[in-house]
């Protein structure tokens, strides 16, 4: 165990997860958007949350990621005293950029940090996915690249088993945000119970394209591979715009487009240098249809969780 510090602060990237067919379990952190949560040790037991900057995210440590991530890595230091946190979102509510996850990977890693615990990765994503169990599902697809960086597979939830992934240094991601938000649950409760055979092994060979792609770089076999037919057209109805803006970003150059998680923010993979024109495309659709948008234009963020002060 490392010595303990009496108060740390940690930044949590946030993340795209499926890209279009690996739905709950391909994610990737970007760069320039994430939470920030500082942990200041009490001798008071428990986890309190002091203040958030966004009034809706709700500061009881029951219903609050970053608290119930920091509870869990109390629980496994079984360190005594307390944790009182705050909590710096940069990350918007129910967007699809893996706003939850982020506050809950860095609860986790800010309790260990200050409690100078030294838990393993695994258990810190462990940790992480209690608290977005409570308020999105027990999927890893956001938590893993947010506290390990890059691009994550998650080959196993029970037992818990991720895999990182390349992304090719030329390959870039391109956000972009419509108006309006989509609950989680929401666009978990309309998926299809069942999925015919075939459509499921088209969905499996299009992941594992897409990893590839991803890979090397190879803007074909995205252009072929980065296609949800499962989720995405059952969810249609949650996405106004959504077509009209994939199509104006391929055809501005987009290597593929796919809904972001839950949505509504939508990811396109580009090379860097078409970035730019790919985003004002996107938004272009979506302002012709009355449905103002906001681009961000990212890297992959190698680094994952990080302590900052």
């Amino acid at each position: 165990m490392m010595e303990a510090s009496p108060a740390v602060a940690v930044y949590a990237p946030g993340s795209v997860s499926n890209l279009g067919p690996g739905f709950d379990c391909l994610g990737i952190a970007f760069t320039g958007r994430g939470d920030l949560v500082t942990a200041h040790r009490t001798s008071v037991g428990g986890v309190r949350v002091t203040a958030v900057s966004d009034p809706r995210v709700p500061t009881d440590p029951r219903r609050n990621t970053a608290a119930i991530a920091a509870s869990a890595v109390l629980a496994r230091a079984r360190a005594d005293g307390g944790l009182e946190l705050t909590i710096e979102k940069g990350l918007p509510l129910a967007a699809g950029m893996g706003g939850s996850a982020a506050s809950a990977v860095a609860g986790a890693v800010a309790a260990d940090a200050v409690l100078g615990s030294r838990l393993a990765r695994l258990d810190l994503l462990a940790a992480a996915l209690e608290a977005e169990a409570v308020v999105s599902g027990r999927h890893p697809d956001n938590a893993a690249p947010s506290l390990l960086g890059g691009a994550v597979l998650v080959a196993s939830v029970d037992p818990l088993h991720v895999t990182p992934l390349r992304v090719h240094a030329e390959l870039g991601l391109v956000l972009v945000t419509p108006g309006y938000t989509v609950e989680t649950a929401r666009a978990r409760a309309v998926l299809p119970a069942e999925v015919p055979r075939g459509e499921a092994v088209g969905q499996a060979a299009r992941l594992a394209g897409l990893v590839i792609g991803l890979e090397r770089g190879d803007g074909d076999l995205i252009r072929r591979s980065m296609e949800d037919r499962i989720a995405e057209p059952a969810r249609a109805a949650l996405y106004p715009g959504y077509p009209e803006a994939r199509a104006a970003g391929l055809e501005a150059g987009a290597l593929g487009v796919a809904v972001s998680g839950a949505g509504p923010t939508i990811v396109a993979v580009v090379r860097s240098e078409s970035a730019d024109a790919v985003g004002d495309a996107l938004r272009a659709a979506y302002e012709r249809l009355g449905i103002a948008a906001t681009v961000h234009v990212a890297e992959t963020d190698a680094q994952g969780a990080r302590v900052v002060s």
